[in-house]
Order: C-alpha cells, then sequence, then structure tokens
C-alpha cells in the first residue's frame, strides 16, 4: 500500500514539474571559458560544439562565400588560433547579460612571425542556450605590438598604403 502511494507520489510530482529539473544551459562565461580551454588545446570538435547553427556571420576575410556562418567562425578561429598554436590568454572578463565582453593577450607563431610578443583585444561573444551566437574581435590599436602586427597585415592604422600618383 505504502509503494503503490509513494509511486503515484513521484509519477504525480514529475508530471506536475516538481522532477529534478533538466539540467540548465551553461552561462555565457562558462561557455567562453570552455571556447578558451578547447582553442588553447587545439580542439577544433569542441569549439564547433560551442557554435549555434545560426551564429551571426564573421568578417574574417579568409572567409569564401560558400561557407556556411558556422564554417566561417571556425575557419576564422582555426586559422588564427588553433593553427598557429596561438595561446589565449584573459585578462579581464565581463558579463552584460548574454554578453561577454572579454579583454585578452593572444601569443603565438602568428605573433612571432610580425615580430610582437603578442597582441592585445577583446572578444565580444553573445551566447544562447549554451551556444555562441555571435563572435567578434576587436583589437586593441592603442597598443604599439597590436598595431605593428595588424599593420603587417594590411589592417588598421599601420597598413601600408598603397602609393598615389599625382
Amino acid at each position: 500500500m505504502i509503494a503503490n502511494t509513494l509511486n503515484r507520489f513521484f509519477l504525480a510530482s514529475m508530471l506536475c514539474g516538481f522532477a529534478a529539473p533538466v539540467l540548465a544551459s551553461p552561462s555565457p562565461s562558462e561557455v567562453f571559458e570552455q571556447y578558451v580551454k578547447a582553442a588553447n588545446s587545439g580542439d577544433m570538435t569542441r569549439i564547433a560544439s560551442l557554435i549555434a547553427d545560426d551564429v551571426e556571420r564573421s568578417d574574417f576575410v579568409g572567409c569564401t562565400a560558400d561557407m556556411d556562418n558556422p564554417t566561417c567562425l571556425l575557419h576564422y578561429i582555426k586559422t588564427t588560433v588553433v593553427d598557429p598554436k596561438s595561446q589565449i590568454q584573459v585578462t579581464r572578463l565581463e558579463l552584460s547579460g548574454d554578453v561577454v565582453d572579454a579583454s585578452l593577450e593572444l601569443r603565438g607563431e602568428l605573433t612571432k612571425r610580425a615580430g610582437v610578443e603578442r597582441i592585445l583585444g577583446r572578444d565580444v561573444v553573445r551566447v544562447e542556450g549554451g551556444l555562441i551566437k555571435a563572435f567578434h574581435f576587436i583589437p586593441d590599436f592603442t597598443d604599439e605590438s597590436t598595431a605593428v602586427f595588424f599593420g603587417s597585415l594590411g589592417i588598421g592604422p599601420r597598413a601600408s598604403k598603397p602609393a598615389t600618383q599625382n
């Protein structure tokens, strides 16, 4: 009799929503921390699992028209962080709703090839439902090393400008 009553109670509890809650999605800062860990270890599979199918389009110049948005963002991360074995060090992280604004240093083969030790910038990442929905890197052009690095790529205030003809 008691077992039957307990079974009915548990069944009623589950139907009424009193059962153990479903695991909540990770917070935006947790998702970002997972991204940094995966990027620093070169785990592209893990990075791909953090990106929403409807992520905003990256403005990375290396993306081609035939790449969908997740593929474009993965290509950007692979090209700029994973393949050159760059390391991201977060120096400040702020959370505003579903947006992570993280100041960071990036060190690796790309920076060394440009003759600088590291670059500074910010990742501004919007996370919804435990997935990255938007990802933007903003270089800190006020930092000399960063300006030199991006200038060597033809980007920013130190970019080489083509000679003008008079």
